[in-house]
């Protein structure tokens, strides 16, 4: 048995205190790595230490619910308790004012056009001289909607449910056999949304979710990869996830 597993052994039976402090050391980098991720989408009042400060209270709240004996992977029960507490931080300290999706709309038709018009996409400074914004502005309006996005889809991208709250009852009750009829069917329709928004993107878009979401490379990393700038990946992310958003609306399952 590895030594973590022996660890998280011990701290389940004896709530040893000195253990608990060991394994949140050893899992810091799990905090890290999650909150690393989640930072692109930060909004401006938000610093990447009070994301990991939020992360940690997760990792707290997960080591004091797991239990070994249900022969879980801990890491994994971690990773949504973790994902869901710093969700749970940006909902309660992200803004987004009202005009937002009518400045993302009047963003994307000037994408729109000026594609048409160029032959190529626009970059982020040419955007803002056809709309007549600085370009913080255009930068701000992409931050905001990923941001908004990520906390309204991680739910449907990363099943089970992010609310920090519900994370050990959801996560228990997806690992039985026995669930009802009705959240079974409605499971298997959300992520048949899902799929069937993915499969319309773009293939760029597409490639880019891949990365971000399967091979779990940051946004730098893929703009190395596909040899764009790290601006231009978060700007294709946000219109991906824009794009995904309206189809999930639509659908019924998430509210604006």
């Amino acid at each position: 048995m590895a030594l973590k597993e022996l660890m998280l052994q011990k701290y389940w039976h004896t709530r040893d205190l000195e253990t608990r402090n060991n394994l949140i050391q050893e899992y810091l980098p799990l905090v890290r790595q999650l909150a690393g991720r989640m930072a692109y989408a930060l909004p401006p009042q938000v610093d990447v230490d009070d994301l990991m400060a939020s992360g940690v209270i997760g990792l707290m709240e997960a080591l004091d619910r797991f239990n070994p004996e249900l022969e879980t992977s801990f890491k994994t029960f971690a990773t949504w308790r973790v994902r869901g507490a710093m969700l749970d931080e940006l909902r309660r300290l992200s803004w987004a004012p009202r005009s937002l999706f009518t400045r993302l709309r009047g963003l994307q038709a000037a994408e729109e056009k000026l594609g048409h018009e160029l032959g190529r996409e626009p970059s982020t400074t040419e955007l803002a001289l056809e709309l007549g914004w600085a370009t913080e502005e255009v930068e701000l309006v992409y931050s905001q909607v990923n941001c908004q996005s990520l906390i309204s889809l991680e739910s449907l991208l990363f099943a089970p449910a992010v609310s920090a709250v519900e994370q050990e009852d959801e996560y228990l009750s997806c690992q039985s056999s026995h669930l009802s009829p009705p959240v079974h069917l409605e499971k298997k329709e959300q992520r048949e949304v899902l799929a069937n928004a993915i499969a319309e993107l773009p293939e760029r878009e597409k490639l880019i979710l891949a990365l971000y979401y399967k091979e779990e490379l940051t946004l730098k990393e893929i703009g190395t990869v596909l040899k764009i700038s790290t601006p231009r990946v978060s700007q294709l992310h946000a219109r991906a996830l824009c794009r995904i958003r309206e189809k999930i609306l639509k659908a019924g399952y998430l509210e604006k």
